[in-house]
């Protein structure tokens, strides 16, 4: 069986998996088991009373009269977000699995594209590409995240081919549509950062400004700005803090801050747990031993950040 038949295969039945994943919410509907905490007790409800209060489309100063004697309108998401809309349109539960649906699909494809063009290129690496897209499209997420943690393979995949020259227009299409269904604080005010200092080290290592490459990163900065108008706004310009932008307003000690980043990373959150200690993480510590006792790295012959 040729190669490229063989990995379709491959794929449809991951998406096979991914739909037997989604189907308790789709053949269970309110029946169906999904997260209570930070979910159905809360982010759930917000959604179904932004969409009722008729303030969706509220100015900066509205307040929704339904919860605490009138919230202000900007401790809500902002009305450019798909999953609101999702809300608005759709009955709780069937939005609530459109969602899943979209966010595992796209975590699947950004995941499988990225492998195949930049990380993991071989013809007979399919099963590879494949079963890892899987295990991501997978994971473990807070449902209210979007594809803040899930979409960034596919925004790895633009940026890179942006960065090795590839203008093409579903490169800009993915940085333009991305902010639309997830969140900068959630993950990628991080994730361009991280954008930041790769081009640094490019402009550092190679001489060279690629120009294109940093007007990208910029350029998906504003579109999350312009999404997230009310986050900057009532970090900007109000003085009293809300559940939206208190990432910008605390104050914690650096020490704790250390402990939590540790402690996160090695046992996972409360909001997505991965369990990823009891396998991931050994075999992850494991295969960096291998690496760097044999020294492995000295045998590739394309570097993923420096592929032409």
């Amino acid at each position: 069986m040729p190669i490229e038949n063989q990995e379709r295969k491959q794929i449809l039945f991951a998406l096979l998996i991914i739909v037997l994943y989604l189907s308790p919410l789709i053949i269970l509907g309110e029946n169906a088991h999904i997260r209570v905490h930070d979910n159905l007790d809360s982010n759930l409800a917000w959604y179904k009373v932004l969409s009722e209060s008729g303030e969706l489309f509220g100015g900066i100063d509205a307040k929704i009269p339904q919860i605490m004697n009138g919230l202000p309108r900007n401790a809500f998401g902002s009305e450019f977000s798909i999953i609101v809309w999702l809300h608005a349109l759709f009955p709780t539960m069937v939005a609530y699995a459109i969602s899943q649906a979209l966010t595992r699909f796209i975590a699947f494809f950004g995941m499988y594209i990225l492998l195949k063009k930049h990380l993991v290129t071989g013809r007979q690496s399919g099963w590879i590409r494949v079963g890892t897209s899987l295990a991501f499209a997978l994971t473990p997420f807070w449902p209210s995240g979007m594809l803040s943690t899930l979409g960034m393979p596919l925004a790895l995949w633009a940026f890179l081919n942006i960065r090795s020259k590839d203008h093409s227009w579903k490169n800009y299409l993915v940085l333009t549509l991305l902010p639309l269904y997830s969140s900068i604080v959630l993950g990628f005010f991080f994730f361009l950062v991280a954008m930041g200092f790769l081009w640094l080290t490019d402009v550092i290592r190679r001489k060279g400004w690629n120009i294109t490459f940093l007007l990208s990163i910029v350029y998906m900065t504003v579109i999350f700005g312009l999404v997230e108008y009310r986050l900057v706004a009532s970090f900007i310009f109000d003085s009293e803090p809300n559940s939206r932008d208190e990432y910008f307003h605390a104050r914690l000690p650096l020490d704790w801050v250390i402990k939590l980043t540790f402690k996160n990373f090695v046992l996972g959150h409360t909001h997505v747990m991965t369990v990823h200690a009891l396998i991931i993480l050994p075999i992850t510590v494991f295969a960096l031993y291998i690496i760097l006792t044999k020294k492995l790295w000295r045998q590739e012959k394309v570097y993923v950040f420096y592929s032409a």
